[in-house]
Parts: C-alpha cells; sequence; structure tokens
C-alpha cells in the first residue's frame, strides 16, 4: 500500500514521538543492526526508540564512505551526479532505514520518502510489510533504483535537491508510536564541505557495497 501526503498534515501531533537527538551508530548491544545487513554498523542515523518499536534512518555516501557531512542531527549533505564504475548510475548517495516492530501486534511500519525535491516536502508513503518485508530489518535504497522510481517520480540526481525522508510506526487502530526522519540536501554547500573535509579520516578505509 502506497499513500502519498503533505508533510504538515502528516506531522500534526508527531512531534513528541520524533524529537530529535544527536545521529547515532547502530549497536550490536542494541540488537541492531538485524542480521543481513552488514554495513549498515557506521552508518549514523537518526533513531528512536518508543512504545516498544525501534526506527532509524540515515544516509550514506554510494560506494565511497558510510559518512556522509551532516550537523550531528538531521541533516544530511550530499554530492550531486551518479557513480559510474560499477554501470548501475545510481545516484552518489543512498538512504539507510532500520526498523523492529516484533511483537507489535497489528502494527504497521511505514517509509515516507519526499518527492518534491524543492524545499517543500511531499511524502509518498510505504507500507513495508505490505509490500513483502520483514518485522525486523536494516536496509539501504537508492532513489535511482528502478523500483522507486514512478511515472509520478523520477529523480534527478544531477539537480539541486532536498529530499526528505521519514520512518514510522502505526498500531493496529492507526495511531503513530514511533517516527523518525532526516533530509538529504544535493549539492553540498561549501559550509558543509569543510566539515566533510575535516571529518574525511573517520570514513577511511570504510566502503559501503550497498
Amino acid at each position: 500500500m502506497i499513500k502519498k501526503m503533505l508533510a504538515t498534515a502528516a506531522f500534526a501531533g508527531l512531534a513528541p514521538l520524533s524529537a530529535h537527538a544527536a545521529l547515532t551508530m547502530l549497536t550490536a548491544a542494541d540488537g541492531w543492526p538485524p542480521a543481513g545487513s552488514s554495513g549498515l554498523e557506521t552508518v549514523q542515523f537518526a533513531a528512536v526508540a518508543a512504545s516498544g518499536v525501534k526506527v532509524a534512518v540515515g544516509a550514506h555516501a554510494y560506494k565511497n564512505s558510510a559518512f556522509l557531512a551532516n550537523d550531528g542531527v538531521r541533516n544530511f549533505q550530499a554530492q550531486g551526479g551518479v557513480y559510474l564504475p560499477d554501470g548501475k548510475n545510481y545516484a552518489n548517495w543512498s538512504f539507510d532505514f532500520a526498523y523492529d516492530i516484533r511483537g507489535c501486534q497489528g502494527c504497521k511500519i511505514w517509509l515516507g520518502i519526499d518527492t518534491d525535491s524543492s524545499a517543500a516536502v511531499s511524502y509518498t508513503d510505504i507500507d513495508l510489510l505490505t509490500a513483502g518485508l520483514p518485522t525486523f530489518l536494516g536496509e539501504s535504497w537508492n532513489l535511482e533504483m528502478s523500483f522507486l522510481t514512478t511515472p509520478g517520480f523520477n529523480f534527478n540526481p544531477y539537480a539541486a535537491s532536498s529530499t526528505d525522508f521519514r520512518l514510522f510506526v502505526t498500531d493496529a487502530a492507526g495511531a503513530t508510536l514511533a517516527t523518525t526522519d532526516i533530509t538529504v540536501n544535493v549539492p553540498e554547500p561549501a559550509s558543509m564541505a569543510l566539515v566533510g573535509i575535516a571529518l574525511a579520516g573517520l570514513a577511511a578505509g570504510r566502503r559501503r557495497r550497498v
């Protein structure tokens, strides 16, 4: 199931469930990431645990590093263009999401993708369980993957853009239990480029395969 809504309406009343703490890495001590999601350990996430469920969303530089320059809270800065060496022509950055809703009877997990590349936000929300995904998952997607391209949405990796992502859980009655979100901005502003250079050593030798 896919539904579309404007962020202004969708976020009404959700602030207490999505207060932003500092970006963090998922840890084995917390049961993260799920088995089979190798590589997510070094991605920085905006993570929330509430009402017995966990949600986290982040971003990384596709194939080059797990690190993207960021403000430490929820805003990431990425370079435009596509990655050519592997022939897939994916955008130079990918977004990541992880969640745990095991034991939450009747709950659904939704991934919201902003389909308005301007500063405005217009979410298309995807019911991940209906799409066939499990109740415990860590995953990485790229907006240039074919299954994310629809007649109404075709991401342009070369253009300046501001893209929001959110991940939220609803219970059997449709009430929101937990939500988190980030924004990825392209191109990389000069101020954040300097931060990226200064922190480049943190990502030395790290490579992401997804």
